[in-house]
């Protein structure tokens, strides 16, 4: 899938200005003359809720679709197991509410709505939804099904108008990657860790998100958005995790030893990970299950509900924290074409700007433009 206008221009801007960031919010919405890539729903008029709001939105998505009901889409079943000791079997679907919101916070910020700065026949209030010039929608930045002569199988207003749709329509594409790619550890979905590879695929399982990728640096640490810089996505979004900016309770992942995920465009079947940032594993770190996926517990900074950190825990299945190899039978290590947003990586010593944003605009629309020649 090709990358999203507003999802590269707020990681090309992150590490430059984040107040500038924070305030960019286009609306490509179907009615405007600038609507260059067919985006199929009209904008919707409306307000972000609170962090705490929004901390209760997410415990409420992470249950999946036993627990939302019809606030959202269907979701298939997932996989729990991976023979490390569990064997294979199908579950209801559920996630890391801690996942959601970083992935969530790497693609538009914690916003479904916002008062438009793009298109110019759109800048001006009043807040409505966000939608990137190649029809990312909502706080999820859901694309594929929103174009014009699409008809999925949700409901295409919804995922414009409501963000707890929006987020439960994004898990859809989340599962469709754990379903498709190798197994972490014994891959319980309850395990952050055992999310590395799922969430390297729901940005697009290529070479540009290794974290051996030469362009990387090779001592960096763990990803803080407030720094910013150039990283794999996983990356940026595993350190938003640990670096939340008081939006809910930090948790200091583990990561894969480089050495296990090989240099091509999708890894292998990984070991528990245990490396305490995506370079050094010198120092080792225990995985942790979510706080989130039990009715009650929340996890979040200010929401409601219990409030706690992610649980610790030293293994999982029985077997030890670190230990654990296989694949799961007919696990595809291709891209899947249901996709989220897409993010550009910057420049490695994280110096990226309006103006390499503004090119990239420019370079988009010409080379849509031939397309259509």
């Amino acid at each position: 899938m090709k990358p999203h206008f507003f999802a590269a221009t707020l990681a090309l801007v992150t590490g430059l200005a984040a107040p500038a960031a924070a305030q960019f919010c286009p609306s490509h919405t179907l009615s405007s003359v600038n609507n260059d890539n067919d985006c199929g729903v009209e904008a919707v008029n409306g307000n972000d809720p609170t962090v705490a709001e929004y901390n209760q939105i997410f415990d409420l998505v992470a249950r999946g679709p036993e627990a939302w009901g019809d606030a959202g889409p269907t979701v298939g079943d997932i996989g729990q197991g991976c023979g490390n000791p569990e064997p294979l079997i199908e579950v209801t679907a559920r996630f890391p509410c801690e996942l959601l919101k970083a992935i969530a916070q790497a693609e538009s910020g914690w916003r479904q709505f916002c008062v438009p700065t793009t298109p110019a026949d759109q800048v001006g209030g009043p807040s409505r939804t966000i939608i990137s010039f190649d029809c990312g929608y909502g706080i999820s930045q859901v694309t594929s099904g929103m174009h014009i002569g699409e008809t999925p199988n949700f409901d295409r207003e919804r995922v414009a108008s409501d963000p707890t749709y929006n987020l439960a329509t994004g898990t859809r594409i989340l599962a469709g990657k754990w379903r498709a790619t190798q197994c972490v550890g014994d891959n319980q979905p309850r395990v952050l860790e055992h999310w590395y590879i799922a969430t390297w695929a729901y940005n697009g399982l290529a070479y540009s998100n290794n974290p051996n990728n030469p362009n990387y640096d090779p001592g960096r640490g763990v990803y803080d958005p407030q720094l910013g810089g150039s990283r794999p996505y996983q990356e940026k979004v595993f350190g938003r995790i640990e670096f939340t900016q008081g939006q809910w309770d930090p948790t200091s992942l583990a990561y894969p030893n480089p050495g296990d995920i090989g240099d091509g465009s999708a890894p292998p079947a990984l070991p528990d990970p245990s490396c305490a940032s995506p370079t050094d594993c010198t120092q080792t770190r225990p995985l942790h299950e979510t706080v989130c996926q039990d009715e009650g517990g929340t996890g979040a900074a200010g929401g409601g509900g219990a409030v706690g950190s992610t649980t610790t825990i030293v293994g999982v299945g029985g077997a030890p924290a670190g230990v654990g190899v296989g694949g799961r039978d007919g696990a595809e290590t291709a891209p899947i074409e249901e996709h989220c947003s897409c993010r550009w990586a910057g420049r490695p010593d994280g110096r990226s700007g309006w103006l390499m944003a503004l090119g990239a605009l420019s370079w988009l629309r010409r080379r849509r433009r031939s397309r259509r020649r």
